[in-house]
């Protein structure tokens, strides 16, 4: 019985590839949701969260995390006197304040400047046995699904590097957490960078990465992407770096995406800029970017909702 719900919540993940219609995805997802015991069960539909959006009722908020990437005191590119993880809690702050002029969204953040958020901090640290027998469970049943043929490994190639174990958990933390707690959007935050060429940097631009569309929410998160990619071509380049020239890249190794499929919610990271470009280094243009980025970035996730009413 249960291989065959498998392959039943399979096929429709398989159909939902061959359409763009937002209505015909959100109708095949949301036959996902009646395999209730399935490994692919989605929580919400784009149709579902701009239904919530436009509820009247006052506790229908969407919920969004945001996450500055990295830890507080450790990680992150750094350039010269640079530091990713500290730009990263900068644009966060921003982009906070522009979402929550918009009063039917519920913002949370993972991390502010006095450090991480106390309830998602003391979540992680309280359940770490948990945490870490979830994300076991989780590749279990990905590996035979693999094993199976059931799903197919895509290899992005993109050379991400890999989070130290404490780290590993404490982000696979914040995605169980968001499940737990509902979080409707999850918006991961960085800037990139690349090993150089010759000792000089080589690439340039943004990009956006998505879970990869076998995932339960691979399909939803690449519309909201399509969304930011909208506003943030607007004022910044699409990166040089020949795989995330398509500007969206889908991706099933990022733990903040929701390694083997470990996200119920709509997640995205954005990587805004590499961390050497030339606008980077003076105070005036890089505070002017990032806010530019920050209104940019909250205008694309109204713009997802609003545009669909």
């Amino acid at each position: 019985m249960k291989n065959k719900i498998i392959l039943g919540a399979l096929l429709v993940v398989a159909l939902i590839t061959l359409y763009n219609s937002e209505n015909y995805v959100d109708q095949y997802i949301q036959k996902i949701n009646n395999y209730s015991a399935t490994f692919f069960s989605m929580g919400i539909t784009v149709k579902d969260l701009v239904k919530k959006y436009d509820s009247p009722k006052s506790n229908h908020k969407i919920k969004i995390l945001i996450v500055p990437g990295h830890e507080p005191n450790f990680g992150g590119a750094e350039y010269k006197d640079l530091k990713e993880r500290d730009l990263n809690l900068i644009l966060s702050e921003k982009i906070r304040k522009n979402l929550e002029k918009n009063k039917k969204f519920e913002i949370i953040t993972s991390r502010d400047n006095n450090g991480w958020n106390p309830k998602i901090e003391s979540y992680i640290s309280n359940n770490k046995d948990s945490i870490v027998s979830w994300v076991n469970n989780a590749k279990r049943e990905m590996l035979s699904l693999i094993n199976n043929g059931k799903v197919t490994v895509v290899n992005a190639k993109m050379g991400h590097s890999v989070a130290p174990q404490n780290s590993a958990i404490f982000l696979y933390g914040i995605n169980k957490w968001a499940g737990e707690n509902k979080i409707d959007i999850s918006i991961h935050l960085h800037f990139n960078d690349n090993p150089k060429y010759k000792g000089k940097p080589t690439y340039e631009g943004f990009s956006i990465y998505v879970p990869e569309k076998q995932y339960s929410n691979g399909t939803s998160s690449k519309i909201l992407a399509k969304n930011l990619m909208d506003e943030i071509s607007k004022i910044q380049k699409v990166s040089t770096m020949k795989e995330e020239s398509i500007g969206v890249i889908e991706d099933q190794e990022l733990i903040a995406l929701g390694s083997y499929n470990t996200s119920d919610s709509l997640s995205v990271l954005i990587e805004y800029a590499y961390i050497y470009e030339n606008f980077m280094q003076s105070t005036s243009t890089r505070n002017n970017f990032i806010n530019i980025a920050a209104s940019s970035t909250a205008k694309a996730i109204e713009n997802f909702f609003e545009s669909r009413i």
